[in-house]
């Protein structure tokens, strides 16, 4: 008999384990659809979902990356925006002509410190969470704000704006009728879900997410992988740094606060286990076309944005009920054929 891991599915089992969010795929859109008719579906509509996707998509993904030990990244806005901030003072401070007008190599220079930041921030959440042992949560908490401050101590409070047309072509350019922002969530999704399913790093950090001490017995270094981890979470908020400058045309200490409560709900309602061991790229891919979805709908009925961040609440109590209620009818059932 062949068994598989959770990290190395065949493609029908994966089809069948995200078939409960299919129909709840299809649902929303009947749903949205009856709400706002011919307007939601409307190349306009769709066009600006298009755009607006890969922001939480990418967050989405960085988040389930550190969800699959057990822990959390908190601080996964805060170094989007820390990112943004460090390429913006970057091409002002080395551009003469202007940040507007900045050549290639500086742009490219630019994006590499930036990203080298992020890095930097994944190591340092790593070390603290694997070698002192303190809960990824009151780390990368710690972090988000540390972080958070030095934004606002770097932009003094401003808006910093301005860029290059190279960096707008990420998040507002398109290639072949296809946003580049969506482009680049879509490689993105597929290299990550190759790195998870198919890499001694995947393997190693889906078995230490469902057990720690089997790992340590199967010679998995719970540092390096930890370390790695956050590492990889860091630079999907790189990513989602450079599609929101080429949206915005700006950064701010700020800015995307709200999308953090999103971005746990994705990995949430994409079936990602918040005790770690299991999770999928797909599931957390169809539960963000799922809340874009939600998102453009109420839009669309010119709902205030607090109603609408209510609603995303609203939905994470309504998925820790339910999964809550089928996990106790399903051990009562369980005790009862015991029992029998």
């Amino acid at each position: 008999m062949k068994t598989y891991t959770p990290a190395r599915l065949r493609l029908t089992a994966v089809v069948v384990e995200n078939l409960s969010l299919y129909l709840v795929l299809i649902g929303v859109f009947v749903l949205m659809f009856a709400l706002n008719g011919e307007k939601f579906i409307r190349s306009q509509n769709l066009i600006s979902m298009a755009y607006q996707l890969p922001i939480v998509g990418l967050l989405a993904i960085g988040m389930m990356i550190s969800m699959l030990s057990g822990g959390i990244n908190l601080s996964i806005i805060a170094t989007a925006n820390l990112n943004g901030i460090i390429i913006a003072l970057c091409l002002q401070q080395f551009s003469a002509q202007g940040m507007k007008l900045a050549g290639p190599e500086l742009v490219l220079l630019a994006v590499v410190l930036g990203f080298l930041t992020c890095v930097l921030v994944g190591v340092v959440n790593g070390l603290l969470i694997s070698l002192l042992k303190i809960p990824d949560i009151l780390v990368t908490l710690g972090t988000m704000t540390l972080i958070a401050g030095l934004n606002v101590v770097f932009t003094k409070g401003y808006t910093l704006s301005g860029f290059p047309d190279s960096l707008l072509n990420i998040g507002n350019g398109a290639s072949f009728g296809v946003p580049n922002a969506l482009i680049l969530f879509i490689v993105a999704s597929v290299v990550a879900s190759v790195i998870l399913n198919k890499t001694r790093f995947g393997f190693s950090l889906y078995m230490m997410g469902s057990n720690p001490t089997a790992a340590q017995y199967a010679n998995v270094n719970l540092v390096k992988i930890t370390v790695m981890q956050y590492i990889f979470s860091s630079i999907f908020a790189a990513l989602t740094s450079l599609v929101m400058v080429g949206q915005l045309n700006s950064v701010k200490a700020s800015y995307a606060d709200s999308y953090l409560l999103v971005a746990v709900l994705a990995a949430f309602l994409g079936k990602v286990s918040p005790f770690g061991g299991f999770g999928r790229v797909s599931g957390v891919v169809l539960a963000v076309i799922i809340l874009q979805m939600i998102s453009s709908g109420l839009n669309l009925l010119r709902l205030d944005p607090f109603t609408i961040t209510a609603t995303w609440g609203a939905i994470i109590i309504g998925i820790v009920v339910f999964r809550g209620i089928f996990s106790q009818l399903k051990a009562r059932l369980a005790s009862r054929r015991n029992a029998s």
